[in-house]
């Protein structure tokens, strides 16, 4: 839409505003200028603006004259002329006699006789052409560069047309608004004109109310100008045209509208503007929030209790302004948004973080560094085990997403398989997700638990020398990844062989998935329960393609249960003491013991009643005579045992006493 800049000029005083900065000032606040144009005839500047559909109330030279004077603050040229509505013919609505009305619809019909033929004035048709009206005779021109410069304007008829109530009602929808007992006697005055003054060619009707919508008459305008456009439109006519304008008839009503109050909590003000560039930590204050509303004419007043401002909102802003929301954004488009900091400050406080989170961050990033790769599936799948009952779904999309998974080790199956296929020779993958375990038998319900499941395939994991080629991994190497994981988690998780003569089948765990002789147990020392599984994976669940002599290592542990077996390690487990500066002695001995007796039962009877002074007890040799017939057979242990004294050198006496100590324990350890 295009706007003269010497209109709006006469509205408001932008003589000292330069107009580079007028035109960021309106492009800021939302109203994107398009293209200015020079009018060098008369001196004149013609602006191009973008009007959104939220702001239609800006569309004459008024409307934004008084929205340039709210953003640029500067005082309006005019003062609204109050109408003499005082005499008028007036309907009283019983149910408003005892209720505050705020508006008044008005209406004037001016009789003007006398009318002159003159050419429009070439200034006006200019008006015209800017804004793509096409010209007409000179009473409509003048009407329609009133509506240009007002946003209100007047409507011709004569004194034939008016004749009819019906007709006036049709052809003029504000009439609408008024009773039909006002508009009788408004019509009756007409019609008791002077048959000199029948034959006058045009009337003029002047009216408060221009728009009609969905059947509820909707005042955009400014209707308190609505007097200084009346005179302004009676000098150009006058002026131009000429005529004579006789006494008119006029009418009003009073409308009862509800204002239409905002409530805006000044924290929400603070949340969604933030804080002020230049005053860290400071908000836009009470005082200048106040200023800048009565600036919008949103009439504010601040409750100081509850921390609020309550604002009524303008007729011609209704349409746009509706929510809490909408009021602070026009705080930051009156205030500039460039001056609020464009990014959200940082908060240095954090958030309480559970044992479980931390130990799942902490459990990823190991197994990262032992060189696992992360992978996702989906919890529906075709479980390859169908002799236990399987969580059905009903209505499956494809039938290999057809079960809940009970286990992720098959899913860690396929993603070896497709990798295999697409020549990836070397797969190290685990993943944390989620598993369906039956809770009832009867009632054939599942609960849901988190799992960890993980798969090695390596054929080139270590070679004993740099000439050496490249040997798989072995399940030794294996078991010491597994080991060396539960000790950096912090886990008390220890791996214990599962007894051959044990045929019992974990359920809980995809064991059927695992050679028999293959096959470690992680168990709770505190609670003996099995937390997980390790193991060599059985090549009956692998396709016919695969290498047999490729071996594969697996293991699934249930997290959370993993997760009750670390301790958080808040202080040291140990205490820190100097060496000792005395020499040591050392021993080497050799014992015959059965096949089943421990190395830990013979460590703890020596060390019984010579603590102080062992320092240290190790095993470097051990054989046996595989070819005995005894049943018991017999194996030997050689030990290295180191004294040492902390306070003081072992004299002869010591080690005569340590010698003789140790020869009566061989021969207890012997008998066993």
């Amino acid at each position: 839409m295009k706007f003269s800049w010497q209109l709006i000029n006469n509205f408001t005083d932008l003589d000292n505003i330069d107009f580079n900065q007028f035109k960021t000032s309106l492009t800021l606040s939302g109203l994107e200028i398009e293209n200015v144009e020079n009018i060098e005839k008369y001196k004149d500047k013609i602006i191009d603006l973008s009007i959104t559909a939220n702001r239609e109330e800006i569309y004459s030279s008024l409307s934004l004259a008084i929205e340039a004077s709210t953003i640029l603050n500067t005082p309006l040229k005019i003062i609204p002329i109050p109408i003499k509505y005082q005499k008028s013919i007036t309907y009283h609505d019983q149910a408003l006699t005892n209720r505050t009305y705020k508006d008044i619809a008005y209406i004037r019909i001016i009789t003007l006789k006398g009318i002159l033929t003159k050419a429009t004035p070439e200034w006006l048709l200019d008006q015209l052409k800017i804004n793509q009206i096409d010209e007409k005779d000179t009473l409509n021109n003048i009407r329609e560069y009133i509506k240009i410069k007002w946003g209100q304007s007047f409507y011709i008829t004569n004194h034939n047309k008016i004749q009819q109530q019906d007709n006036i009602i049709q052809d003029f929808t504000p009439i609408k608004l008024f009773h039909p007992k006002e508009m009788n006697l408004i019509i009756k005055s007409i019609r008791n004109t002077d048959e000199s003054e029948i034959n006058t060619p045009k009337l003029l009707i002047f009216t408060t109310i221009t728009k009609l919508k969905n059947e509820h008459f909707v005042n955009y305008e400014f209707s308190e100008f609505y007097e200084n456009m009346f005179i302004d439109s009676m000098k150009l006519i006058t002026t131009i045209i000429g005529g004579t304008i006789t006494k008119y008839n006029d009418a009003h009503q009073k409308i009862f509208t509800k204002n239409n109050t905002i409530k805006i909590k000044k924290q929400n003000i603070d949340q969604s503007l933030g804080y002020i560039q230049g005053k860290q930590l400071k908000f836009i204050n009470t005082k200048e929030i106040t200023n800048i509303l009565q600036q919008l004419k949103l009439y504010p007043e601040y409750h100081k209790k509850d921390k609020l401002f309550k604002i009524t909102v303008p007729s011609y802003r209704t349409h746009d302004l509706k929510r809490e929301i909408d009021i602070i954004e026009e705080i930051g488009r009156i205030y500039q948004f460039k001056y609020f900091f464009n990014t959200i400050k940082k908060s240095s406080k954090k958030g309480w973080k559970s044992k479980a989170y931390t130990k799942v961050k902490q459990i990823k990033n190991t197994l990262r560094k032992l060189g696992l790769h992360e992978v996702i599936n989906c919890c529906i799948n075709n479980n390859i085990n169908n002799n236990f009952i399987n969580p059905k779904i009903y209505n499956p999309i494809t039938n290999t997403q057809r079960e809940l998974r009970t286990n992720i080790l098959e899913n860690l199956i396929n993603n070896y398989q497709y990798n295999i296929k697409h020549s990836k020779n070397n797969i190290e993958i685990f993943e944390i997700g989620k598993i369906f375990e039956k809770y009832d038998h009867n009632n054939k319900t599942y609960i849901e638990k988190r799992h960890l499941s993980g798969l090695i395939h390596n054929k080139t994991y270590t070679r004993s020398n740099w000439n050496n080629s490249n040997k798989s991994i072995t399940i030794f190497h294996f078991k010491n990844i597994i080991e060396t994981f539960l000790e950096t988690i912090d886990s008390k998780a220890i791996l214990k062989d599962k007894l051959r003569n044990n045929k019992t089948i974990n359920f809980n765990y995809p064991e059927y998935l695992l050679k028999k002789n293959r096959t470690i147990r992680i168990y709770d020392p505190k609670t003996k329960t099995v937390v997980g599984i390790i193991g060599e994976l059985n090549n009956k669940c692998i396709k016919k393609t695969h290498d047999k002599n490729n071996k594969i290592y697996v293991f699934e542990i249930n997290l959370n249960k993993l997760i009750e077996t670390t301790q958080s390690v808040n202080h040291l487990g140990y205490t820190a003491q100097k060496y000792s500066n005395y020499p040591s002695v050392t021993r080497d001995i050799s014992i015959k013991l059965k096949k089943c007796v421990k190395i830990q039962k013979i460590k703890e009877a020596i060390l019984e009643g010579n603590k102080k002074l062992i320092e240290s007890i190790d095993v470097f040799n051990e054989y046996s005579n595989n070819h005995q017939i005894n049943k018991n057979k017999i194996r030997c242990i050689s030990l290295r045992i180191t004294y040492r004294s902390k306070t003081r050198t072992l004299n002869s006496k010591d080690i005569i006493g340590i010698d003789t100590n140790l020869e009566n324990k061989l021969q207890e350890l012997q008998k066993t």
